[in-house]
C-alpha cells in the first residue's frame, strides 16, 4: 500500500489513476532512461507540497463551518423550545382567561336573576329581608373589580409573551429581509411601513441612490419580493390595503391590464376611489390617512407612487398617478 503525497490517503499503486480523496494525479511517472532529472523531482516536491498546503487549508475550513453549522443548530434547537414553552403559556393563560370570563358572566347572570326576583317580590317582602338581599348583592358586586383586574393581569401577561417570540425573518430568495416591513404592519405603524415599502422597493431595484424607478426597473422588478410586500400590505390590513388592491381598483375604474386608460376621466375616478383625491383637490403624503378604520380601500402604500419613472420634473399629480398605474398593469405577478 502507499499513501496520497497530498491527503496521505492509502492506496494501491498502479489500481488508481486518481486519489479518492482530494483527486491528485496518482499515475506512475514513465520510465526514463537515465533518471528522472533532479530539477524535475525538485519543482514536483515544490508542486506536491503546495497542494498540500492547499489540501490542509481547506480540511481546516471544512471543520470551521461543521463547527459553525453546529453551533447554528444548537441555537435553533435552543430557540425552538424557547417558542414551545411560551405556546404552552400561552395556552394555559388563554384557559384561565376563559374560566375567569365564564365565572363572571355566571356571576352576572345571577345578579340579574337576583334583581329580577327581589322586583317581583317587592309588594310582599319585609324592609328587612330587603336589606339582606340588597347586601348580598353588594357583596357580589365588590367581587366584580377583582375578577377583571385578575383578566387585566392575565392579558398583560398574554402580551408579553407574544412580544417576547420573535418574529420570524421574512426573506426572499435574492437575499432581502422583509421582516422590519412585517413588524410595522404588524403594530400598526402604517405610515413607517409605507416609507419602508419604498425603500425597499429602491432597493431590491438597486436604485436606493437614484431614488425612483424606471420602466425597465419595473418591468424586471423580482416577482417575489412584489408578492412579499403585497401579501404583507393584504394581510395585516385584512385585504384592504395592497398593490394587488390598488391594481384591482383600477381595473374596476374602466382601465385596462396593459396599462391603458381609454378614458379620460380613469385616473381622476381611480384617485377619488383610494382617497388621494377628495372634492378634487389632490392630497399630499402628509394630509393622507394611515388607519385602516378611516382610509378607503387601496389607500395605501402611497409613497411608491412618487418613486416610479418620474424622470420629469414638474410632472402633474396626475401624470404621476397616471405612471404608478401603469406600473401596476406591468406587475403581471400581481
Amino acid at each position: 500500500m502507499a499513501k496520497c503525497p497530498v491527503c496521505e490517503t492509502e492506496y494501491t499503486p498502479n489500481e488508481v489513476e486518481t486519489c479518492s480523496v482530494c483527486g491528485y494525479d496518482l499515475t506512475p511517472y514513465p520510465p526514463v532512461i537515465g533518471g528522472i532529472p533532479s530539477g524535475f523531482l525538485e519543482k514536483e516536491k515544490k508542486r506536491i507540497a503546495a497542494a498540500k498546503r492547499v489540501w490542509q487549508l481547506s480540511q481546516s475550513q471544512v471543520k470551521s463551518a461543521q463547527l459553525m453549522v453546529s453551533h447554528l443548530q444548537s441555537q435553533l434547537d435552543e430557540m425552538t423550545r424557547k417558542i414551545e414553552g411560551f405556546t404552552q403559556s400561552q395556552s394555559q393563560l388563554e384557559s384561565q382567561i376563559e374560566a375567569i370570563a365564564s365565572q363572571l358572566q355566571s356571576q352576572n347572570e345571577a345578579i340579574a336573576s337576583q334583581l329580577q326576583s327581589q322586583n317581583e317580590a317587592i309588594p310582599s317582602q319585609s324592609q328587612s329581608r330587603l336589606e339582606s338581599q340588597n347586601k348580598a348583592i353588594a357583596s357580589q358586586l365588590q367581587s366584580l373589580p377583582r375578577l377583571e383586574s385578575q383578566i387585566e393581569a392575565i392579558a398583560s401577561q398574554l402580551q408579553s409573551i407574544t412580544e417576547a417570540v420573535p418574529d420570524t425573518p421574512i426573506l426572499s430568495s435574492s437575499g432581502f429581509d422583509y421582516t422590519e416591513l412585517n413588524r410595522l404592519l404588524k403594530s400598526g405603524y402604517w405610515k413607517a411601513a409605507d416609507d419602508e415599502t419604498a425603500k425597499m422597493m429602491l432597493a431590491v431595484a438597486r436604485q436606493t441612490q437614484r431614488g425612483y424607478l424606471d420602466e425597465n426597473d419595473i418591468k424586471n422588478f423580482p416577482g417575489e419580493d412584489l408578492r412579499i410586500i403585497d401579501g404583507l400590505w393584504v394581510k395585516h390590513s385584512n385585504g384592504l390595503f395592497g398593490f394587488s388592491v390598488q391594481k384591482q381598483i383600477y381595473i374596476n375604474c374602466g382601465g385596462k391590464p396593459d396599462g391603458s386608460y381609454p378614458v379620460d376621466n380613469i385616473l381622476e375616478r381611480f384617485a377619488d376611489e383610494v382617497g388621494w383625491r377628495v372634492n378634487y383637490e389632490w392630497l399630499r403624503g402628509k394630509d393622507l390617512t394611515f388607519s385602516p378604520w378611516d382610509a378607503p380601500k387601496g389607500h395605501l402604500p402611497e409613497n411608491v407612487r412618487y418613486r416610479v419613472r418620474r424622470k420629469q420634473r414638474g410632472m402633474s399629480r396626475c401624470g404621476v398617478i397616471g405612471e404608478y398605474v401603469s406600473s401596476l398593469s406591468i406587475w403581471r405577478n400581481l
